[in-house]
Parts: C-alpha cells; structure tokens; sequence
C-alpha cells in the first residue's frame, strides 16, 4: 500500500496490508477440462430447436428402419380391389373427418332410379352401389347438356342442314297404324322458327299408297295442328297401311333452322299418341340423308353428389363374370363350414352359399371346355371381398391407399427408407471422394492444386441435364443411372470446403514445429491439419445428405431413378423400387381427385429436408472453432 494518502478525508490508520506475510501459491482449478468436442456438444443442446430438429430426424430415420421390418403388410402384393381408399383414422372419424368417405360429384343420375316422393336418384349402381351412399348428404342439381342421350332430357330440338341449297328428311322413330274411322291430327309446338326466301319446313305422312305427301308447312313460331285425313286423296288407303312421320326441311341458306319443343300424332279418342316425341325422343329422328343436323338446346340433365362409403364398397359383394372352377372349390373347401349351397328358387342355373362363405352367389356356369383332356368350367359369382381377403374387420389406412391398393402410410416409410439409403450412400462416396480430393490438393498447393482445381471446375461445369441425358442413353433409368448422376459432380462441394480448411491450417506453427520434427505427409494430414478442419468438414458434408436426398427424389419423379418392378438388396435387406419421388410421381396424376396420395410423402419428404438442415446448421455452429468456450 502507497504511504502517501492521496485523499485528504480518509484516515491512514484505517488503512493496512493484507496478505503481507503469507505465501501465496498458484491453486488447482476446480473444474474439469472441457475438449473441443465436448464444447461443441454442449453449444449444441443449448439451442432448443436444434435438439427437436434432430430428435424428430433421427426418429424418421427410426421409423423407416422399423416399419418396413416388422409390418405385417405384403408392400409387394397388390389389392385392386383396395385401391384409392381415402385416409380412415380412430377416433377422429366420429367427427366426420377422415372417416374413409369420400366425396362424389357430378354423377349422372339415372332416370328410372329416382323417388318420385323424394325427387332424387342415384347414379350407376355398378360403380356406386346405393347401400355404399351416405343418403344425407344426396343433393341432385340439373346442368345443362347438348347430347343425343336419354339421360339428357327436355329442352328444344334444332332442325336445320348442313349445306345450303339441300333438303333432308327427318324420319320419327317406328311405324303406325291409325285406328279405323279415327281422324289422325299431328300437332307441332315451334319455338323458333328461321326461314329464308325459298325454304320452308313441311310435314309428310304416307297417303296408303306408300308416296309421302305434305299435310302442311311450319311459317312460324306457335303451335299448329295439322288434320292428315284432309291432305289425303283417298283417306280409306291411310289405315290398311302402315304410316310413317316425317319432317322436311329444305332451306336456301345455311343459317335457317325451326326449333322444336315436341311432336303429338294422336287420333280422336286415343289412350296413346302414335308419336309423343319431346326433348330426347324428338332428338331421335332420324336423318333419311347425309345433310341433316339435329343439335339441341336448353336441355338438362340430372346430376348427383354425394359421400360414398368407399370402403364399405371394397369390402363389400361385388361381380365377378370369369371366377374358375378350381377357384370356386378351393375356397368351398377352406370354409366348408360356411358355404354350404341353398337353392335358389328364382335361378334354376344357380345358387345361394352360407352368409359366411366369401362366395355370396353363383349365378351361372359356362359350358365345359375340354382342352387336352382337361375339362375347364368358369362360373359366374358375386364375391364378398372382405371375406375372401380375411379382412375381420374395417381396417384403417392412415394415409389412404395407392392405385395398386397398398397402405400408403406403411408404404411411404419403405420409400423413405430406400431414398435415406440411396442419399446416404451416394452422399458418403461424394465425402470420402471430396475429402481425399480436397485435403491433396489443399495441402500440396502449387501446380498440385492448379492442375486438380482445373479438373474440379470442368466437371462442375457440365450441365446436370448434360450428364443425365448421357446416363439414361447408354444406362437407361434405373438406380445405376441414379447413382452415377448423383456421384458425378456431388463431391465438389466437400472438396472445395477441404481444400479451404487445408490452406487455412497448414501453414499454422504447430504444423510447421511437427514438420521440422520430420513428421511425414500422412501424419500432417490426418492428425494435425484436418482434425482442427473436421468441424466445418462435417457441416458441409452433413448439409450435402440433405441435397443428394432430395436429387434423387426428383429423378425418381421424373422417371429417371428408380421405379416400380426395380428392386435391389443390400446383404440379407431387399429394397424395393419405391421412393418417395416414386410415390410423389405416383400421385402427380390423381392430385385433383386424390390429393392425399401427394400430401403423406410430400410431408415426410418436407420434414426430413428441414430437420437435415437444422441439424447441418446446429453443427455449423457447435463446431465453429469461434464459439469455442460460449454458450
């Protein structure tokens, strides 16, 4: 302590030495040292969102091991009959979401089927059988259609040719026989009407002599009624032989047309017209030559929508028309507790089985063919599905199924599994290849790295398609091809970040104290240059799996990595030809209709690729030798 008190107001007596007698010794540190790699781990569990990040990676990459080897599903077998079900989940489908219904629209609906108390009808019942149709929700609406179709009913008929100058007789529908001593009358309903100078639109009937004759002209639009007894010469001659209607236009313009609302040819005290013809069945009379036009307009017809059952309806009893013989016995006799055969009283040539027997009914049976001495029968069946297949109950499929009727949800974790093994192992031959490539070329410099660094910037400048194209030509697509894309240009990345750490470290003083020493080549490289380079090494390397991942999804998208019926095996593990491009290519066609056979892989792909990348970046940072010692 300095005698001299510089401040005036402080007693010096208050102030003495500390310490002044003892010996002070340097003290052992408390805690324990802490190496380069244990300090980035605890940089690296600081950041919260890193640690999800990567906990959520590594248990995709769980899943996709685990799934594919003990799932009970065949992902080989297919199940037409199971294709396109819609994503079916517990619990929540007693809310009306994901309950395996799926949405149908713009049905037609067939006239015979509607309700005349209800109004609505339903559609084909071949495809979309009424006991699978969520009733409730049955809207029908009427859109408007132009189609010579019986679905497609009332509206005008438009009668006109198609060239000018011509005429054209339109010839309705059978032939007539007026009841004697009945006086015939054709009434015409016009609703528009365009004639030019010189044409005009007639009405002819047979006069019983078979000469058609005009009983009257359409002038304009109305209705007019025509007495076909009072254009007949000899009107006994009409009922001793048969009477056909028909309608002749002759125009003088091209542009001339008589639009029709209906057709009536009746006589007096008729039950029935001869001829009642409206909307489709005015639509119906035929053209006698090859001028004619029939087009209509204003006309409607019945549409439908409605949830459908879809599962019920795979499960469900369904037609077969060719089922084999040897078919039909094989499962009488693994259920021959159950499908024992019933009479059916309505269809000599068939029968009934048990309720049980996956074989509902046996409508008929071919004749016998004998080939070789072989005698082949095919029956005729409708075939309970569920049954047949051993579905015990409702099964549910997560994300629905595929086209092929496999689970999706099961599925995607195969393609997962197949894209993580084709992006690992190529990203690890594009490491391995970068690090040797780079750490020559960092730590020889010189015409070394010129010459190499050369070579490195040719190869990056080939166009990816370039190379691609060239593979596929020689190759075809396939997982060589894929591999050999991935491979060709991926290890530059790696190399270049190498060659980086190489400069910065190897002029570093322990490297050239370990030199003098007369340490070799090998011994600079692998245990005093690229151990202090590892960490940024392995961020770009890790951010590469990502990339390369996602490479390989594309070209199996777009058709040129793997694909269905390839497969290959890595030791005792067969990997199938399904990836997640696969099964994204796979859905690109259905994604109006079937958007979930896009959204299931497109998440785990989406999830994998920001997982990979939070994960690359939180070891970015915890290797970063800056940070070293923070928090």
């Amino acid at each position: 302590m300095n005698e001299k008190n510089t401040n005036p107001n402080v007693d010096k007596e208050k102030l003495q030495f500390v310490q002044r007698d003892e010996k002070i010794f340097d003290k052992k540190f408390e805690t324990k040292p802490v190496g380069y790699f244990k300090d980035a781990m605890i940089r690296f569990v600081k950041n919260k969102t890193n640690v999800v990040a990567t906990v959520i990676l590594f248990t995709l990459i769980t899943l996709s091991i685990l799934i594919p080897t003990f799932t009970n599903k065949n992902f080989t077998e297919l199940e037409p009959r199971m294709a396109f079900l819609p994503p079916r989940v517990p619990i929540v489908e007693n809310f009306g979401v994901l309950d395996g219904n799926v949405y149908i629209e713009n049905q037609q609906v067939l006239p015979e089927t509607i309700d005349p108390e209800t109004g609505l009808g339903v559609p084909n019942q071949t495809r979309y059988p009424s006991e699978y149709i969520v009733m409730d929700t049955l809207v029908n609406y009427e859109i408007g259609c132009s189609e010579i179709t019986e679905n497609c009913m009332g509206g005008l008929v438009n009668f006109a040719n198609r060239e000018t100058d011509s005429a054209s007789t339109f010839k309705a529908p059978g032939s007539f026989f007026p009841e004697l001593d009945s006086n015939p009358t054709i009434t015409i309903n016009v609703s528009e009407v365009q004639l030019a100078e010189g044409s005009s639109f007639s009405v002819l009937v047979n006069d019983g002599t078979g000469n058609y004759v005009s009983i009257g002209e359409v002038e304009e639009a109305g209705e007019v009624t025509f007495s076909v007894l009072d254009a007949i010469e000899n009107p006994d001659d009409l009922f001793f032989y048969p009477t056909e209607l028909r309608l002749l236009f002759e125009n003088s313009d091209q542009s001339d047309y008589v639009r029709l609302e209906n057709v009536l040819f009746t006589f007096d005290g008729a039950e029935e017209p001869l001829v009642d013809a409206s909307g489709y069945d005015l639509a119906r009379f035929e053209t006698l030559d090859g001028t004619g036009r029939l087009t209509r307009f204003e006309a409607t017809i019945t549409m439908s929508s409605f949830e459908f059952d879809a599962y019920g309806a795979a499960l469900g009893d369904y037609r077969i028309a060719n089922f084999s013989k040897s078919e039909y016995e094989k499962i009488v006799e693994a259920n021959s507790g159950s499908c024992n055969v019933i009479e059916n009283p309505d269809n000599p040539d068939g029968w009934y089985l048990d309720e049980g027997c996956p074989v509902r009914e046996v409508i008929r049976t071919s004749e016998a063919v004998v080939v070789d001495g072989v005698e082949y029968v095919s029956y005729e069946v409708i075939m309970n599905y569920g049954l047949y297949a051993g579905y015990d109950t409702v099964p549910y499929y997560l994300a629905g199924t595929t086209n092929t009727g496999r689970d999706l949800f099961n599925l995607a974790w195969v393609a997962l599994r197949t894209s993580l093994l084709i992006g690992v192992s190529a990203a690890l031959v594009n490491i391995t290849i970068g690090i040797i490539y780079g750490a020559i070329s960092g730590y020889y410099g010189g015409k070394v790295d010129i010459l190499m660094e050369r070579f490195s910037e040719i190869i990056a400048r080939i166009p990816f398609l370039v190379v691609l194209a060239i593979a596929v030509a020689y190759i075809g697509p396939g997982i060589t091809t894929l591999f050999i894309v991935l491979i060709v240009s991926g290890w530059i990345g790696v190399a270049s970040v190498t060659r980086t750490q190489f400069y910065r470290y190897k002029g570093r003083e322990y490297v050239l104290a370990s030199r003098t020493l007369g340490a070799k080549d090998n011994r600079l490289i692998f245990r005093h240059i690229l151990p202090n380079g590892i960490g940024t090494i392995i961020t770009a390397s890790i951010l590469s799996i990502p990339l390369v991942i996602f490479t390989e999804s594309t070209l199996s998208y777009l058709g040129f990595g793997i694909g269905h019926g390839q497969s290959f095996s890595i030791g005792p593990i067969t990997f199938s030809g399904v990836s997640i491009g696969v099964l994204l290519a796979d859905g690109r066609a259905e994604i109006v209709s079937r958007p979930y056979l896009t959204i299931w892989p497109a998440v785990i792909i989406s999830i994998l690729m920001i997982t990979f990348n939070l994960f690359g970046n939180a070891l970015r940072d915890a290797f970063n030798p800056s940070l070293r010692g923070s928090e």
